[in-house]
């Protein structure tokens, strides 16, 4: 716990007080909403900037919400058999470990990335990565980890796998509209957005293009571009409205996705930008995606099936399996984060 107490200060560089609420009594995170005044701070040494951070550090505690006490208000109490709750299992981790405490209707994925990070006390120079047991990406976009589990449809008592990488393993390409892009013209076009409704769009039907229309519904909606995509619509991103057949009382269609927005082409899946758990030389990484390329290129299809359960016995990771089943014998271009998987998975099967 103390361990706990040490790595939650490092993250809000408050660590040179770490010995001196030790020495105070403070013995786990609740301490620090529940007996830390302002008197208290005043006599840890805490300057007004850093009595800032540390509010900051509460804001997460709270939100990390392990029970009731957190939270600071009572809940109803729910039996046992209602509890929602969450396994999940990591490499180099034989037993399933649960999470509870948890709202389905309020707690997002990037809050059970933040309690599984915090439960398991890693680097703060770590990223946690969430899969389906069916080996789907849960974590691609950071606009879909804000929303809650209900809305990703985790149930109740589901296995998660999760993966500790890097942070500059998940860097998402920062996407700047152009101020030309939301020049005001003289239509209005309706857009429906799945599960987010309708918004109206200030449009020239006759200069806009359809990129022209995405960046503005971005800009109104506040959905990021990157996963926003035509329904039923075909043509390119140069097309102009009118000639796309769009008109003032046109509704266009979109739905939301991540995996198109962070799927590589072909060649760049396997190139070697990912940094593994284990240090690597760049040689030995490029030497794997390259085997991996010839692999699918030539043996994979229904006949790669035998391999994916030995990979299955070595690893005991389902997740990456199912995932190798899509590459191999699908033949489908994966995300990025699933490239992730497969690096850090990489280890644990040539190490056993």
């Amino acid at each position: 716990m103390e361990r706990k107490i040490y790595n939650l200060l490092d993250q809000f560089r408050l660590q040179m007080y770490y010995k001196k609420f030790i020495e105070m009594g403070v013995k786990d995170e609740r301490d620090f909403l529940d007996s830390i005044d302002d008197d208290t701070l005043n006599a840890v040494g805490l300057t007004h900037v850093e009595k800032r951070r540390f509010s900051s550090m509460q804001a997460k505690i709270r939100k990390l919400g392990n029970s009731a006490a957190l939270s600071g208000s009572a809940k109803v109490l729910k039996k046992p058999s209602e509890a929602y709750h969450l396994m999940y299992r990591f490499p180099k981790c034989p037993e399933t470990r649960t999470i509870s405490d948890l709202d389905p209707s309020q707690n997002t994925l990037e809050d059970l990335m933040l309690r599984i990070h915090h439960q398991e006390t890693i680097s703060n120079d770590l990223a946690v990565c969430l899969y389906s047991a069916e080996g789907l990406p849960l974590t691609d976009d950071p606009f879909f980890n804000t929303w809650c589990l209900n809305e990703r449809h985790i149930e109740n008592g589901a296995e998660i796998y999760a993966i500790f990488t890097p942070k500059a393993n998940l860097q998402v390409p920062v996407y700047t509209i152009p101020d030309s892009d939301l020049a005001d013209g003289d239509d209005n076009v309706r857009c429906h957005i799945m599960l987010k409704g309708d918004f109206e769009v200030n449009v020239d039907l006759t200069t806009d293009t359809l990129r022209h229309l995405r960046n503005k519904l971005s800009h109104e909606s506040g959905i990021p571009a990157r996963v926003l995509h035509f329904k039923n619509i075909t043509e390119g991103f140069t097309e102009v409205l009118e000639k796309a057949g769009i008109n003032s009382q046109s509704v266009v269609q979109f739905y939301l996705s991540s995996s198109e927005a962070d799927t590589p082409d072909f060649q760049t899946f396997f190139t070697s930008d990912v940094r593994p758990s284990i240090q690597q030389s760049q040689k030995g990484m490029s030497v794997f995606f390259s085997t991996l390329l010839a692999i699918n290129m030539k043996q994979s299809g229904e006949g790669f099936k035998k391999v994916l359960g030995y990979v299955r016995h070595l690893t005991g990771c389902n997740a990456l399996a199912q995932s190798l089943h899509h590459l191999m014998v699908r033949k489908e271009t994966l995300t990025r984060i699933q490239k992730v998987m497969y690096t850090h998975n990489r280890d644990r099967t040539f190490q056993r």
